[in-house]
């Protein structure tokens, strides 16, 4: 999967097959037992990557404009910032948009959506890495590392625990 701004993704599975897609989502989100297995392997698959965690500066993760409901993206990027030793850094990003849910859209409607929905606060040079619970589409990752660009990152990678590419 290419995401423009984007210079390097790392992931734990990746999904072929919509429904094992949306399977995987549910035991992820209601299983802690799954979390945790899935972020511990997400753990061992970036300590694999040769020289990626120095290639970062900290880890963000992907914002939400609903408070009511857990982020997972939040709940991975401290477990990986917990496990993996690198900062993560909570005022770096936020969301300004209310948007639809994107899992609800075809794929083609996600990027309109979600467009110009986050702003970033960077000083300049820093290399940032976005934590991501799924993507399907890259469209949210594409809008956080245009956001991260226009403010001066340098270099942006991202880890996602599972991933919908349909080729």
């Amino acid at each position: 999967m290419v995401i423009k701004n984007l210079d390097e993704l790392i992931f734990a599975v990746s999904y072929h097959d919509i429904d094992k897609f949306h399977m995987f989502m549910r035991d992820f989100k209601s299983h802690p037992e799954t979390f945790n297995k899935l972020a511990d392997f997400l753990c061992d698959r970036i300590r694999l990557e040769k020289d990626f965690l120095s290639g970062f500066d900290f880890f963000v993760y992907v914002p939400s404009t609903d408070l009511d409901r857990t982020n997972y993206s939040q709940k991975l990027a401290n477990y990986l910032s917990e496990k993996l030793n690198k900062p993560l850094k909570n005022d770096i990003l936020k969301k300004i948009k209310i948007t639809k849910e994107l899992k609800t859209l075809p794929r083609e409607e996600r990027h309109k959506e979600i467009e110009d929905s986050f702003i970033a606060s960077l000083n300049g040079g820093e290399r940032v890495c976005i934590v991501d619970d799924v993507t399907a589409s890259g469209a949210t990752l594409g809008e956080i590392s245009k956001a991260l660009k226009e403010s001066g990152a340098a270099y942006i990678s991202a880890v996602v625990a599972a991933v919908y590419n349909p080729h």
